[in-house]
């Protein structure tokens, strides 16, 4: 006689094939879920990055609202109040109250904490309030590490500049650009 086998439950290799399809599933999920993670990590980061950027665009017009003039990849060899240690002068900002000009110069960090080029502005230093301070001592300062490019270019007859900065993203070849009229 035989006996009932619906009653005695899952064989072992049922409960084995029934684990590994678990296995299987969580570890699809687990796939997915680090993926988005990395992907949500990358866009914080450009996101930050961009905040940057924009910051430092508005630095730079800022100087210029003060501006009498300005001049374009002004001469390397020329005395300026801050070192420029071997970085190339992008833009001087002769401001309207008659002191040094402000220099944004691209190149080699000062020191190690920094990543790849710098963008450096020599100027007067900033009060409290963040306003610069006229008259005040020239420092050169690290406006933005990282920058693979910074351009400044003035459209033929207009009284303005143009502005186009680059950074790549640590680890990645993907670049965040942003850009400026001042």
């Amino acid at each position: 006689m035989r006996a009932d086998r619906s009653s005695a439950g899952f064989t072992l290799v049922e409960l084995l094939l029934a684990a590994a399809l678990g296995l299987l599933l969580c570890g699809v999920m687990g796939q997915l879920l680090l993926g988005e993670l990395r992907q949500g990590g990358s866009l914080a980061q450009a996101m930050l990055m961009k905040g940057m950027q924009r910051r430092t665009l508005a630095l730079v017009k800022g100087d210029l609202r003060q501006a009498a003039s300005w001049q374009l990849d002004p001469n390397p060899q020329q005395r300026w109040a801050c070192g420029l240690s071997g970085r190339r002068p992008l833009l001087a900002i002769q401001p309207r109250h008659g002191s040094n000009p402000v220099v944004y110069s691209l190149g080699t960090a000062p020191s190690a904490i920094w990543q790849g080029q710098v963008l450096m502005r020599c100027g007067p230093a900033f009060d409290l309030n963040g306003r610069a301070r006229p008259g005040g001592a020239y420092q050169n300062r690290v406006v933005l590490d990282g920058v693979e490019a910074f351009r400044v270019r003035q459209p033929d007859g207009l009284p303005l500049l143009e502005f186009h900065l680059e950074q790549r993203l640590p680890g990645k070849d993907r670049r965040v650009r942003s850009t400026g009229v001042g």
